[in-house]
């Protein structure tokens, strides 16, 4: 089945200029051709150029073949924001494997799951000891292991390898990420060299990126925004990126002021962390031209504009269609504050009822969109793919929102019971059937509580066992521990009742559950 079975609109795409030949590796080698002595990633007292970038990236890819590795294979990344993160990554591109990037959050559990799901062939660690411990516990389920530590990149950047290489196409399968998830294997999204480059320069375009730019990463290696909005537009455009490998806020800003960084992307938690710092330092930040932060309230979008002087640019996208709508660089205030911009050139989002009849201006309903960088589909699952998107290829998001006059694009909410927990996804769907082989637990709902910082954070509402007492947060979480469930997804506070709110069909109201949690904490203090 060719990668662009559900994509109606691949020749359009070809024909306006959105996709084109060529895969990921070719843009970066025509970066590293054109400026091979320029500083292409910084962390800590660390650098690398493009050439030793490149030649250490070649020498993985050489390591991979020796492996065994073949191109089209899918290889499996986990690890830390790191210049190794970095080589595995293009040195995979190099190969021509398919790539599975990892978050260092996720647990060995969800790392062996995502290996069967995948059919992985190759696993490489980096970024710290705790990471690559990781991946030397599920050794055994890959043929091929590879840690990319300093030593090895230095060594690999100080020779010459053969830079031979078989392209792959542009609509090949090139990278298959996942969404966070509890214990299951998330599923597998499959994205194209084409996808992801216009995903990204659509966002480079918009902010008006290049590669005289400096850049901060800040965004987790393993998820999308990592990816699309970190490491590929530095490299993609040929820039420099200074790397954020532990988040600190006051060391963010001390990176800014010390590298002149001019593009910073924080998602919600690090822009609660950083707002305060900024109201507390002497920094001089006014290198910074294009402040990214999606995701924010309509107050805090306020407050960072007040703080950095900058307006907090937004970005609407997700895995399944990273980067597609976003505010530019001199948009309205009024927009900046209340929309989260205009879709890229080339996208189209739609808005329609339950019925799926389209809705006008100002409607609310089910935001669903199509465009370049919409995902290939899900990985061995074809039925949920078609289930997944309309006739016309619209991916439907579980979004609610409405377009205003001018085509900005309002986020409302989500249709789907999810928690956004930060940049990490809590599937409550996931979670409560765990914690109901609790012996203590009659009944459970997951729901998000408010957070000034993580925008939401999950709540286990119990309702116990007749004559038990419903376990505490510490030994819900050592029970969650025990069954293999995730810890960045686990319940950071526990609510006991006796019975929940309900519809007549006797399913429960979780907005109201929610709000009884919170008129009970506004009582206690």
């Amino acid at each position: 089945m060719s990668t662009l079975t559900y994509q109606p609109e691949a020749e359009r795409y070809y024909a306006e200029g959105y996709w084109r030949s060529g895969d990921l590796w070719s843009d970066f080698a025509k970066r590293a051709d054109e400026n091979p002595a320029k500083i292409a990633l910084v962390l800590d007292g660390r650098q690398v150029t493009y050439d030793e970038l490149r030649r250490a990236a070649v020498g993985v890819s050489a390591r991979l073949a020796d492996g065994g590795v073949q191109p089209g294979d899918v290889v499996v990344l986990l690890g830390r924001h790191s210049i190794e993160a970095a080589v595995a990554m293009l040195g995979c591109l190099h190969r021509g494997v398919v790539l599975a990037p990892l978050p260092p959050m996720f647990g060995v559990g969800q790392l062996s799951a995502l290996i069967a799901q995948t059919r992985a062939t190759g696993l490489i660690g980096f970024g710290g000891d705790k990471e690559i411990a990781k991946c030397h516990e599920v050794a055994d389920q890959v043929p091929f292991v590879l840690a990319v530590r300093p030593d090895l990149v230095d060594e690999l950047a100080a020779a010459s390898p053969s830079a031979d290489r078989v392209a792959r196409h542009a609509d090949d399968l090139a990278m298959v990420l996942h969404s966070s998830g509890t214990t299951s294997a998330p599923k597998g999204i499959a994205h194209s060299s084409n996808t992801l480059r216009y995903a990204t320069e659509g966002v480079c375009r918009r902010w008006e990126l290049t590669g005289e730019d400096v850049y901060l990463v800040v965004c987790e290696f393993g998820f999308v925004g990592g990816l699309v909005f970190g490491y590929f537009p530095v490299l993609l455009n040929g820039a420099t990126g200074v790397l954020v490998n532990r988040w600190n806020a006051e060391d963010a800003l001390r990176l800014v002021e010390e590298h002149r960084c001019t593009y910073v992307l924080l998602m919600p938690t690090h822009a609660a962390d950083v707002l305060q710092a900024a109201r507390e330092t002497s920094r001089d930040l006014s290198s910074m031209r294009a402040l990214a932060a999606p995701g924010l309230t309509r107050e805090r979008r306020l407050a960072m504009k007040e703080a950095f002087g900058l307006p907090p640019l937004a970005d609407y996208g997700l895995s399944e269609v990273p980067g597609h709508a976003a505010h530019g660089l001199r948009e309205a205030d009024d927009k900046v504050v209340t929309t989260e911009g205009r879709p890229y050139d080339g996208t189209e989002i739609r808005i329609f009822d339950e019925d799926e009849q389209p809705l006008g201006p100002a409607e609310i309903g089910s935001v669903v969109v199509n465009g370049p960088s919409r995902f290939l589909g899900f990985l061995g699952n074809d039925e949920l793919t078609r289930e997944s998107l309309t006739d016309w290829g619209g991916y439907r998001t579980g979004d609610l929102g409405y377009l205003d006059e001018d085509g900005h694009l309002v986020y409302v909410g989500r249709s789907k019971d999810i928690i956004r927990r930060g940049g990490v996804t809590v599937v409550p769907a996931e979670l409560e059937p765990v914690i109901m082989k609790h012996p203590a637990v009659h009944e459970v709902a997951v729901v998000p509580l408010p957070d000034d910082r993580l925008g939401e954070r999950a709540c286990a509402a119990i309702v116990p066992e007749p004559g038990e007492s419903a376990p505490t947060l510490e030994e819900l979480q050592q029970f969650l521990d025990a069954e293999g469930v995730a810890k960045y997804t686990w319940p950071e506070s526990v609510e006991v009742f006796e019975d929940f709110p309900r519809t007549p069909s006797l399913k429960v109201v979780k907005r109201d559950l929610v709000r009884q949690i919170v008129e009970r904490s506004a009582v206690a203090r």
